[in-house]
């Protein structure tokens, strides 16, 4: 500060926030990916802070995400010389995001290398599908739940402790009534981060979500862990993993419950 003046360095072009996402066992993490098993599932996707407004003690990122997300009605055809399977059901997503990372606050109560942030956000997903590459009719969806518009909010964290980063964000979802077949979601993410080698990261993350149905809309949920390693020579992290999951699938297979072991990978960005 500058005679009663606050400097501030401003950005464009750079990470979302200061807590990352990019290992959340969400399945709506805008990134590239592909389950391979149970269901075959590609992703692609990506978030980007479009511009950042620092102070010394303040950074404000506005950002946006996108992703398309394709899922197969069943499991893995067959897994050589390629995974294959019927895709029938596809989710397109789009968000925008403002983030505020207290910096001074979290250097100051807790020391170098921690964070706290706050977001809040606008988020819209619709459901589709298309008709079976084997020439099977597609099944009625008039009745499926529709995601639609939604605000969302969430507070986050990250410790590091050594070697070990541990970060954890509780959210909420606040769907716009009217546009969306459910009332609110409640979630929370956790992630575990061993920096074990400079490139080479193994990892552990954990999601739970809640979606409370509106308009004769059943509640759905979703609880969701991943176990890898993540491999970060510069900006982009692959992530290599095995997951495990309870609770509804997604887009117009909303309705069915599952349980189900896979594994999956992904590349994103920040």
């Amino acid at each position: 500060m500058i005679a009663g003046v606050v400097l501030a360095a401003l950005g464009f072009l750079g990470a979302p926030r200061e807590v990352s996402t990019s290992a959340s066992a969400s399945r709506d993490t805008p990134a590239l990916g592909m389950v391979i098993a149970p269901h075959r599932v590609l992703t692609g996707g990506g978030e980007i802070g479009i511009v950042s407004i620092a102070t010394g003690d303040l950074t404000l990122r506005l950002g946006f995400y996108g992703m398309l997300d394709l899922e197969s009605s069943g499991t893995l055809d067959k897994l050589l010389p390629y995974p294959t399977a019927d895709i029938r059901y596809w989710r397109g997503l789009i968000g925008y995001t403002a983030a505020l990372s207290f910096d001074g606050a979290a250097r100051s109560l807790l020391g170098e290398g921690f964070a706290l942030e706050a977001e809040v956000g606008y988020h819209h997903e619709s459901e589709h599908q298309t008709a079976s590459n084997a020439g099977d009719p597609s099944p009625d969806a008039a009745d499926v739940p529709q995601i639609g518009d939604a605000i969302h909010v969430d507070l986050a964290a990250r410790a590091r402790v050594g070697d070990v980063d541990v970060s954890a964000r509780v959210r909420e979802r606040l769907f716009v009534p009217g546009h969306s077949s459910y009332a609110h979601a409640p979630g929370v993410d956790v992630e575990v981060r061993w920096r074990l080698f400079a490139h080479v990261h193994p990892f552990a993350s954990a999601f739970a979500e809640r979606l409370f149905g509106a308009d004769r809309a059943p509640d759905a949920f979703l609880v969701r862990g991943l176990i890898g390693v993540a491999v970060a020579p510069s900006v982009a992290n692959l992530y290599i993993y095995v997951f495990g999951d309870v609770g509804n699938r997604k887009g117009l297979a909303a309705l069915t419950r599952e349980e189900n072991l896979g594994i999956g990978l992904r590349v994103a960005f920040y």
